[in-house]
């Protein structure tokens, strides 16, 4: 069967103070939380506070930032983001809080936080526009993120309408970048998400369906893997034109 794409659907008393105010903030400083990442790893933090540990992958003037399912972690994503930066891209992933060795607890109404720190932390290398892929619950993050944030684009893999205190459904028309959101045809609930997410969105926008019952990042190593990654890299290309 052939996969189908459709195309409708951020004086002393002053000096004593000024002492205690210091040491105030070292103290604070030593007691700041961290990750213990690895050390292919770099560390930055969620828009709340959550220290949490990313890797880079590649150079090249597209950023492309890959957000992982559960209860996956980054490493899903290092097969695929490896063949990003051979074909001229910059991948960056990262583990979502609880997800070790990042901080926190596994809050996945609490994961957009963490999408939006990567997003702040990759401005601060100049990074502008970057291309979110998400996989699952990491998809629902990408829309929420992306109404909010100036990107290059949203490819969602089987990304849930609402988890857990996370919705994707609230925002999604909000999102004006180009869309994509790739479902197999047996994973029914994701399936039925995807297509309620693309009627809800705007041009453009785009809906394909595979054969099969994968989920998430599934999709990019399983029986579609050639063409499901052919279709990101020309999705990639397009969204950057």
């Amino acid at each position: 069967m052939t996969p189908r794409l459709l195309t409708l659907r951020f004086p002393w008393v002053a000096a004593a103070v000024a002492v205690l105010a210091l040491a105030a903030l070292a103290a604070c400083s030593e007691d700041a939380p961290t990750a213990d990442c690895a050390d292919s790893d770099v560390e930055f933090a969620s828009t709340d506070g959550v220290p949490l540990c990313g890797r880079h992958y590649g150079n090249g003037d597209v950023t492309v930032v890959l957000a992982h399912m559960r209860p996956s972690d980054q490493e899903s994503w290092r097969p695929f983001a490896e063949t990003l930066a051979r074909e001229g891209y910059a991948a960056f992933t990262f583990n979502f809080r609880g997800y070790e060795p990042s901080g926190g607890d596994k809050e996945i109404g609490l994961i957009d936080f963490d999408l939006g720190g990567a997003l702040d932390y990759l401005s601060t290398l100049g990074v502008d526009r970057p291309i979110l892929v998400g996989a699952s619950m990491g998809g629902t993050a990408a829309v929420k993120v992306a109404a909010n944030r100036d990107v290059g684009g949203v490819i969602a893999l089987s990304a849930p309408a609402d988890i857990e205190g996370l919705s994707a459904s609230e925002y999604v028309a909000a999102v004006d970048e180009p869309k994509y959101f790739m479902v197999a045809e047996d994973d029914t609930v994701a399936r039925l998400d995807g297509a309620a997410l693309y009627d809800a969105s705007s041009e453009p926008r785009y809906f394909e369906v595979f054969t099969g019952g994968e989920h998430g990042s599934d999709l990019v190593y399983g029986r579609h893997s050639e063409l499901v990654q052919e279709r990101i890299l020309d999705l990639l290309e397009l969204f950057t034109q």
